[in-house]
């Protein structure tokens, strides 16, 4: 796609969606559209595909885990990416078509915070899981509070998507309703990323402080008299650990690895939506696919692959008793823990 607008001659009366209805002509030449050039359709179909594949995968985990929470939010995230590059093939042959116009505008805007969404609900039963005395509030909360504020955000960017279709659809195009509709994309984009930024904050807050509960634990147990006291707790706890705990340190690096991969989408949206319609980053059409189409994808397959049915069975509505019993206790004890004292205890009854 072209990055720069063509030179238009003298007098020209740029044409909008509603006198170019009948298509790329002399009159309504591509180069005078809103992206300056036809789509790639050779892109397009890739990320349909892939997205679409995504998607059964999705389906199919989610029924099988009954993830239901997690599954619902990603599958609609999925669905409108998958859309809205099914409106950017229809712009591939014709970029005048409104309807595809509207259909990619609002569905790529949104599709990434349904997916931020999807690994917000997991937060709360990864609390639950590691223990929600490390929490400065409670797991019943995070629902509330994190996926609260991604539903605001898609409020406000929806608003925004649906003015700024309005103010381009005329036979003229409203510059002060473009305008209003601008501002609510920016602000509505940067609410989410501000809200993803404080909330992954808060998450990294809850792990520094579970990591120095285990300190002090770890503390505990090797202090005179601590070890012979924790030594039948530990004996007890080795019985009901079970390997899910590895499997569910990497579920976390993955969430994590794509929590990033979405703000980053959200820093580069932000300026793209901020220098007006039509700018030169707008029409970026390499720049659009790799810093949203690209990080948007790589996220949505890190969360097919290291799916909660294969990784965090705990998040599961069909296995929450399974899942529970291989939970480590909420005391705050976990395994790492646990080998310390079991190594302490080990080297005592040696002297």
């Amino acid at each position: 796609m072209s990055d720069t607008n063509s030179t238009l001659p003298a007098g020209y009366k740029r044409p909008t969606f509603h006198n170019c209805e009948d298509g790329v002509s002399d009159l309504c030449p591509a180069e005078a559209s809103l992206y300056g050039d036809y789509f790639t359709l050779g892109a397009c179909i890739f990320f349909v595909v892939l997205h679409g594949f995504a998607l059964v995968l999705q389906l199919v985990f989610g029924f099988r885990a009954r993830t239901w929470s997690f599954s619902s939010w990603l599958t609609m995230g999925i669905l409108f990416e998958l859309l809205g590059y099914a409106g950017r093939i229809i712009m591939s042959s014709d970029p005048w078509v409104y309807g595809a116009f509207v259909l990619q505008l609002v569905m790529l805007i949104l599709g990434p915070t349904l997916v931020a969404a999807s690994i917000s609900v997991t937060f709360k039963h990864i609390v639950l899981w590691y223990g929600p005395e490390h929490s400065i509030f409670k797991p019943w909360l995070y629902p509330w509070v994190f996926v609260g504020t991604d539903l605001f955000s898609i409020v406000i960017q929806s608003a925004g998507g649906i003015v700024s279709a309005r103010a381009i659809g005329g036979e003229v195009k409203n510059q002060e309703l473009l305008d209003v509709g601008s501002a609510l994309l920016v602000a509505g984009t940067t609410f989410q990323m501000a809200n993803m930024v404080v909330c992954g904050g808060l998450m990294v807050l809850y792990l520094w402080r579970r990591r120095r509960g285990i300190t002090n634990d770890a503390e505990k147990l090797q202090s005179p008299g601590g070890a012979t006291q924790n030594a039948s707790s530990c004996a007890e706890s080795d019985k009901t650990i079970k390997p899910n705990d590895k499997k569910t340190k990497m579920f976390v690096r993955a969430i994590t690895v794509s929590y990033i991969l979405i703000i980053i989408r959200c820093v580069y949206r932000v300026p793209e939506q901020q220098m007006g319609w039509g700018n030169d980053l707008m029409q970026n059409e390499a720049t659009f696919l790799t810093l949203d189409g690209a990080m948007m994808l790589i996220s949505i397959w890190i969360l097919t692959i290291f799916h909660p049915a294969f990784f965090f069975p705990f998040l599961s509505k069909k296995s929450g008793e399974d899942a529970s019993a291989d939970k480590p206790l909420e005391s705050g004890s976990d395994q790492e823990t646990r080998e310390i004292g079991t190594l302490f205890n080990t080297t005592k009854e040696s002297n």
